[in-house]
């Protein structure tokens, strides 16, 4: 997996009970679009929460982090097919 540390803009959706879905993606300028949630984690930097997001495309992985802190999404990996 390629690493990284891109600012993403993403747009999830946020239920109750249910947590965090990332839907979509924008990366270079191209629109990813989440065909499924392969894994999800839970880490600590200091006092901030991220949550981590592996998910595809319908032929990419990727993986997402959510800084609950400053609420900004960030592309950390990608393994491209």
């Amino acid at each position: 997996m390629q690493r990284l540390c891109d600012s993403i803009r993403v747009a999830a959706i946020f239920a109750p009970g249910a947590g965090i879905r990332p839907v979509w993606f924008e990366w270079r300028r191209q629109k990813c679009v989440v065909s499924h949630l392969s894994y999800f984690w839970k880490d600590s930097v200091g006092s901030a929460n991220r949550l981590h997001f592996a998910v595809c495309d319908h032929s990419n992985l990727y993986e997402l982090v959510y800084d609950t802190s400053d609420q900004n999404w960030t592309l950390v990996g990608v393994e491209e097919r």
